[in-house]
């Protein structure tokens, strides 16, 4: 989008190395713990030794995503003049019509079952969408499958979190309310039903 008097500019969120990479050091920790283990007991059987080989390979994947979140340059969210695209939902950008509501963390209550079925990190931005999209995976089958399945229980309440990105929330929060302010004032038509934006 070309910058102009009164046009907001586009907006970028990237991965913050720091935090990953303390989130790396710590993953790392783990897997030496759980090398250590064995030698650790007098006695190990093969069923001890093989559920400790499985958590061993779990957090050296999540251990290898997070090396690679070290080094991404990518943006991880990017805010225009058209939506919001979040490279976590694997949907593309999502047009400020179809956004009926956006709300920070600090001022949602959440259910029981929510609290227990979704884990959030706060502090975050819940959002929710007037036509649902669907996602896309970008990795070959059969990892595309899972992908496009654990992404479209995602957007059933999709949210953006800041744990891991270079920008607060709150911040995000206000770079979103400039655009849909300027998108409801040059789309008068389509935006009769205004986007609700619940500060923090």
């Amino acid at each position: 989008m070309k910058s102009g008097e009164n046009n907001p500019l586009d907006f970028y969120v990237y991965y913050n190395p720091k935090t990953h990479l303390f989130k790396l050091l710590a993953i790392l920790s783990v897997c030496v713990i759980i090398m250590i283990l064995p030698f650790l007991v007098e006695n190990t059987d093969l069923g001890s030794l093989s559920i400790l080989a499985v958590f061993f390979l779990g957090f050296c994947f999540w251990g290898i995503i997070t090396s690679k979140r070290i080094t991404d340059k990518r943006p991880q969210v990017i805010i225009d003049v058209n939506g919001i695209y979040v490279r976590d939902w694997h949907v593309g950008t999502v047009r400020w019509e179809n956004i009926d509501f956006i709300a920070h963390s600090s001022s949602v209550r959440r259910g029981i079952i929510s609290m227990l079925t979704r884990s959030r990190r706060g502090p975050y931005l819940v959002f929710k969408f007037s036509d649902p999209p669907k996602a896309k995976s970008d990795l070959p089958f059969p990892f595309s499958f899972i992908q496009e399945i654990w992404a479209d229980m995602e957007m059933q309440e999709p949210a953006l979190m800041e744990y891991g990105l270079d920008t607060k929330a709150t911040d995000i929060l206000a770079v979103i309310q400039d655009h849909i302010s300027y998108w409801q004032r040059n789309n008068k038509e389509e935006s009769d039903n205004s986007t609700m934006i619940m500060p923090n």
